[in-house]
């Protein structure tokens, strides 16, 4: 039973053993979460949907061509009966009882009013609409990429902050046994020494069960198996203060661009509502073949071409189409102050994050500082409790000072590119698609 158990115990470790963790740049996850998102994808497949409604809108503007074939039998037909004066009587049948027909007609459409072209504007500017829409969501599903990925990066860096603070607390402990074996420290020194160590363990799990959650949460985002393991490829530098220039909102922004195109919407339904005031003409030309078409008298094939002109006008009493201008109008208008409202907004939000970017950095700065403060405390302390100047538990206090000053460090560094991509995402700007 025991060779059964070692037996597998070391398949499972051999298994283990061969699972290797992705390697994955920032570029990669970026193009992992976008190839992957159903949201994307449902959005580019709706963009699709209405790039050939334009292209049908824009076919109305060609001749239509419709053809009509009928083959048919009629037990009865009429008949002509002519009395002559002689008395006879001169039946002749009307038509035949067999009837074949075909008929092509073509027609071309002169005026409109502008419905036709009203209409290909409504479906150029909705196809926009769609592609602004389309376009956003990529810039949703990228931005969503990078806070993942850095969040990670994040969860990275406090995971080596624990592991180093266990490692001075552990070493700690270490120092205050020996000095306890030689009379030199009490137990309470020893508690204390032993309580850092808990809570330093304490914290490494915390920040590797906040690793594994940020990594499954990454996996599920860009379609990999949350069961493989991801190791980042990913070394920024030092945040640069370059980034923080004022920049206005891109022309490109895609809610501003589908804002715009909701305006142009409007405008082209006014061109539609406006149509039904004036008459439509349309040309035509026909050609007719069949038996027995124009002779009805005679069982043979014979054909015919016909061409014309056809003008429709109607009106209502109401003064239905003046009220749909009208009201379309006043929807033109509606678009209009969401458009400014949106670019409003667009732009205060730009500027919050900026403000936001800037103190993110400021922190940056602070916890640079603090960690290199730390850092010396920490180092002075140690070499002053080998000396037996400076007391266990006061040695404790300042390692836990520069563990919780190597955590803020790493947190400040991370958040300074989180919000980076925010500014990013909120100016519209391509920078968004690239690495860090």
């Amino acid at each position: 039973m025991k060779t059964t158990r070692f037996l597998i115990l070391v398949a499972v470790v051999l298994a283990l053993s061969r699972v290797q963790a992705r390697e994955l740049t920032i570029e990669d996850a970026l193009a992992l979460a976008e190839s992957h998102s159903y949201r994307i994808k449902a959005g580019r497949a709706q963009s699709d949907a209405f790039s050939e409604g334009l292209k049908a809108a824009v076919a109305e503007r060609l001749p239509t061509l419709s053809a009509t074939g009928v083959a048919s039998y009629r037990d009865e037909i009429a008949q002509l009966d002519v009395e002559l004066p002689t008395g006879d009587v001169l039946r002749r049948d009307i038509g035949l009882k067999e009837n074949y027909q075909v008929d092509l007609r073509l027609s071309l459409p002169l005026f409109t009013g502008g419905r036709i072209s009203g209409t290909v504007d409504l479906a150029r500017s909705t196809s926009d609409y769609y592609k602004a829409i389309e376009n956003a969501a990529i810039d949703e599903v990228l931005l969503a990429a990078r806070l993942n990925y850095l969040s990670l990066y994040k969860s990275d860096r406090l995971v080596e902050a624990a592991r180093a603070g266990l490692k001075r607390a552990t070493t700690t402990l270490s120092d205050v046994q020996s000095l306890y074996d030689a009379g030199a420290a009490d137990s309470v020194d020893i508690l204390d020494a032993r309580m850092a160590v808990t809570g330093a363990q304490a914290t490494l799990d915390n920040a590797l069960s906040s690793r594994r959650r940020n990594e499954i949460s990454l996996s599920v985002l860009l379609g990999l198996s949350p069961s493989e393991p991801i190791k980042l490829d990913f070394n920024p530098g030092r945040p640069d203060t370059t980034a923080l220039g004022n920049r206005g909102i891109s022309g490109t922004k895609p809610e501003l661009l589908a804002a715009g195109s909701a305006v142009e919407m409007s405008r082209s339904v006014v061109k539609v509502s406006r149509s039904d005031l004036f008459p439509s003409i349309s040309v035509f030309g026909g050609y007719s073949w069949g038996k027995p078409n124009l002779d009805q008298f005679h069982d043979e094939f014979n054909d015919y071409l016909t061409v014309g002109t056809t003008v429709k006008w109607s009106f209502n009493l109401g003064g239905k189409p003046a009220r749909n201008v009208r009201k379309a109008k006043r929807q033109v208008s509606a678009a209009e102050f969401e458009y400014q409202r949106t670019k409003e907004r667009l732009d205060r939000n730009a500027r919050v994050i900026l403000e936001n970017l800037r103190l993110t950095y400021q922190n940056f700065e602070t916890a640079t500082v603090k960690h290199s403060i730390a850092s010396d405390n920490c180092r002075l302390a140690a070499e002053k409790h080998r000396e037996g100047v400076l007391s266990a538990n006061r040695l404790v206090e300042i390692e836990a000072a520069l563990s919780e000053a190597e955590a803020h460090l790493a947190s400040t560094r991370a958040d300074f590119y989180m919000v980076e991509s925010q500014y990013y995402h909120a100016l519209g700007s391509e920078l968004l698609k690239e690495g860090i």
